[in-house]
C-alpha cells in the first residue's frame, strides 16, 4: 500500500507522515517525482533505523513465493514495480509514534506485499 495516498486521512487525525527509505540520498528526488509525496523523506542506507525498529531482513523473506504471488496480483491490478533502490532484502514496516516518542503501534512486514492497511494505522492514531 502506498501510505502517502492517505496523507489527508492521517493529517486529519493530527498525525504527520514521514517516509524512511534505505537507498542512497540521491534516490529521494526520484521517489518524490514518482509518488508526488511532499512530506518529510529520510534515507538510512546503514539500516540502523530498521534494526532499532526490529524490522525483518533476509533473502528468504524477499524471495518467498507468497511475496511473488502478491507481486503478480499487484501487477494484474495495474501496479508496476520500479527499479529496486537500496537493500532489496530489507522488509519495511509502519510505526505509529506518539509525540512523546512512545511507539503506539507497529507493523513489521514479513515479506514483500505484507503491508499495514490505512484503516489499521488510523485506528492506532
Amino acid at each position: 500500500m502506498q501510505l502517502h495516498r492517505h496523507h489527508d486521512t492521517f493529517t486529519g487525525k493530527g498525525a504527520d507522515l514521514h517516509v524512511i527509505g534505505n537507498g542512497s540520498p540521491s534516490f529521494v528526488a526520484g521517489f518524490r517525482e514518482q509518488t508526488l509525496f511532499d512530506g518529510p523523506v529520510y534515507t538510512d542506507p546503514s539500516l540502523e533505523v530498521y534494526k532499532a525498529a526490529e524490522l525483518k531482513r533476509s533473502m528468504a523473506r524477499t524471495l518467498d513465493p507468497r511475496g511473488w504471488l502478491k507481486g503478480v496480483k499487484a501487477f494484474t491490478e495495474g501496479h508496476r514495480q520500479g527499479r529496486t533502490q537500496g537493500d532489496a532484502w530489507q522488509q519495511g514496516g509502519v510505526l505509529v509514534v506518539a509525540p512523546s516518542g512512545d511507539v503506539r503501534w507497529q507493523h513489521a512486514s514479513d515479506l514483500p506485499g505484507d503491508n499495514a492497511t490505512a484503516q489499521q494505522i488510523v485506528a492506532a492514531l
